[in-house]
């Protein structure tokens, strides 16, 4: 045990007796969220309100990509890739049914809706472009505009065409080249239409689901290699931010600015399972700095420090990095429980939930003080927050999970612009039920609940309560 926790501290670059000095998080200030009233949460002036989607999980069509290839394979426990066992198909019909799909989001009363562009249908092979794909993206920016939407557009949310998963995708730096030649051909195309970009979505999610635990393609446990990955995926990132600033100079909603550009980053904010223990207080510093912070520092100071304990350290600066977010799009779900097991040094970090905190269907905390503790891990880094992700999967009906969770989510981001936090807004995930990742249709996190036999959307108690939110600002 002493040798793993002088292995931890030294990757961590930490005393032990610094340990103790890591409860951020437990510090913060508990919300009482017995005085969450719904007449009650009136935001600021200018405040956001809308939600989110990303192309695969809810077009449908999208055959071209690493995630279709994903249905197709069986894992080394024999498990198919998408432990359901289903496909993405049809999925929502997003991509014929967006007519449909707008005026759901005028009945609720968003002013925001994010999207992503699926780079596989707009360039299907390398260097070969599909302009009409590009073009119907563009038509649904003119027609959210018309309709009083501000378009935020997310240029990669996890899925790579097959051609670049071919060439090693994000292990090879090419990737970096390839995604840069993308998002050239794409930004001039919607710069008169867009002012809103999210370069890339959940980069640490990306890397760990991938390239650590294996859910997501390419399902390795290759430490060495996610740290390569995040260190592409941050790259690309700052090359789509300059290339944004030089190709997007039409200001679209007449603010003054013709663009910003942000990472959607997801955090989890860590704690020790144990408070008392050392270990466990280390092991929780230890995945904060990878999962959080490490990603987020880079972009605001170049310097970017990567560490897997006993398997791989990175310590590089990229100018090009440095100061490459106009605001930062916050994504966030859930917090975790951290134990270091000593009896299992390979995989020494276990992370998970609590026993008594209610759960979503996807088996998460619903514990919204989380929230609260995401955006105030935000506040050093000075710029506009945008919670570009947060909702709940909840298949009942009706969801009163997802109400509920939904009502004190919003009422935890209240009281952070009360505690001076600089949030401008909140998008919930998702719109529409949408095909859950490894997890497929099993999940239900849409306002608007979808029935994948007859295409029928309806409109959740969560959805109605988050309508009647907006109605009164």
């Amino acid at each position: 045990m002493k040798r793993l926790l002088q292995a931890l501290t030294a990757t961590a670059g930490l005393t032990t007796g610094a340990m103790y000095g890591l409860r951020k998080v437990k510090e913060n200030r508990p919300l009482d969220f017995s005085r969450a009233r719904p007449e009650e949460l009136v935001f600021p002036a200018g405040f956001r309100f809308g939600a989110a989607t990303a192309a695969h999980q809810v077009e449908g069509g999208t055959v071209n990509n690493q995630w279709t290839a994903w249905e197709s394979v069986t894992r080394s426990d024999g498990r198919p890739g998408i432990f359901t066992g289903e496909n993405a198909g049809l999925a929502a019909d997003h991509w014929n049914r967006f007519d449909q799909d707008l005026k759901l989001m005028q009945d609720l009363g968003i002013d925001t809706y994010r999207f992503s562009l699926e780079w596989s249908r707009i360039e299907p092979s390398e260097g070969v472009f599909d302009d009409e794909a590009l073009d119907r993206y563009r038509s649904w920016c003119m027609k959210l505009r018309a309709a009083g939407i501000e378009p935020m557009v997310t240029l990669h949310h996890f899925t790579d065409p097959l051609w670049l998963t071919e060439k090693g995708g994000f292990e090879n730096r090419a990737s970096v080249d390839a995604f840069g030649r993308f998002v050239e051909h794409v930004v001039p195309r919607l710069a008169d239409v867009v002012d809103w970009w999210v370069t890339v979505n959940e980069p640490s999610v990306y890397t760990l689901m991938g390239w650590v635990i294996g859910e997501f393609p390419p399902g390795k446990n290759d430490p060495k290699m996610a740290v390569r990955v995040m260190q592409n995926m941050l790259l690309a990132h700052a090359r789509a931010y300059h290339l944004i600033h030089e190709l997007d100079t039409v200001d679209a909603d007449g603010d003054g600015i013709p663009c910003k550009a942000g990472i959607a980053k997801n955090l989890v904010p860590f704690e020790p399972r144990q408070w008392y223990n050392p270990l466990d207080a280390l092991g929780t510093e230890i995945l904060d700095r990878f999962y959080n912070l490490a990603p987020l520092e880079a972009i605001h100071t170049g310097r970017l420090k990567l560490s897997v304990p006993g398997q791989a350290h990175l310590d590089v600066v990229h100018p090009e990095l440095k100061g490459t977010m106009d605001y930062i799009g916050l994504n966030h779900y859930f917090r975790q429980l951290v134990r270091v097991n000593p009896l299992n040094p390979k995989n020494a970090l276990e992370n998970g939930f609590d026993d008594v905190s209610m759960k979503s269907d996807m088996g998460w905390d619903l514990r919204p003080q989380s929230l609260y503790d995401a955006l105030l891990m935000l506040k050093p880094y000075g710029v506009p927050i945008y919670i570009t992700e947060n909702g709940t999967a909840d298949g009942d009906t009706p969801d009163a999970r997802r109400r509920q969770f939904l009502l004190d989510c919003l009422y935890a981001a209240h009281q952070a612009i009360e505690d001076g936090i600089n949030l401008r807004g909140y998008l919930y995930w998702s719109l529409l039920d949408n095909f859950e990742w490894a997890h497929g249709f099993s999940a239900r996190f849409g306002l608007y609940r979808v029935d994948y036999a007859t295409q029928e959307r309806t409109l959740t108690a969560g959805g109605g309560l988050f309508q009647q939110i907006i109605a009164q600002q």
